[in-house]
């Protein structure tokens, strides 16, 4: 009988799409490992932990994704069946503002290197989807 229930859930879990799981610490050391010597100098990891926390939090405000379940403004769109489609662009300029907010010398080129990286970390966890099709002039990632 033992045998049987292992063999049932290990043929259910073999047909079970694993679910990718972002840890925060993971992409930060990821990314601070990929960076190119003249943004290794300038950025720290505290920075390269901002940027992507900052990132993070334009994707979840624009309801692509969650903080767990409790997340109530991506479960709105989720319940409506929606595609939540975001741009890179968009995301930049976010993370900018956050930076100079908080007082941090970080530049375009130095968001676009870091959020390239996490893309990269991205598609390493399987956490990455086919690109949305382009919906007018928008085009971006889901």
């Amino acid at each position: 009988m033992a045998a049987y229930a292992v063999m049932r859930v290990s043929s259910r879990l073999a047909h079970t799409r694993a679910r990718a799981v972002y840890d925060l610490a993971d992409a930060v050391e990821f990314v601070a490992d990929r960076l190119p010597d003249v943004l290794s100098a300038k950025l720290s990891y505290d920075d390269v932990e901002a940027v992507l926390l900052w990132r993070l939090d334009h994707l979840r405000l624009r309801g692509s994704v969650t903080y767990g379940r409790a997340d109530v403004t991506a479960a709105k769109a989720e319940s409506r069946d929606e595609q939540v489609v975001t741009s890179d662009d968009d995301s930049v300029d976010y993370v900018l503002a956050k930076a100079s907010k908080s007082g941090r010398e970080i530049e375009a080129l130095d968001v676009v290197v870091v959020l390239d990286l996490e893309s990269q970390y991205l598609k390493s966890i399987g956490a990455l989807g086919p690109p949305a099709e382009e919906a007018g002039s928008q085009g971006g990632t889901v």
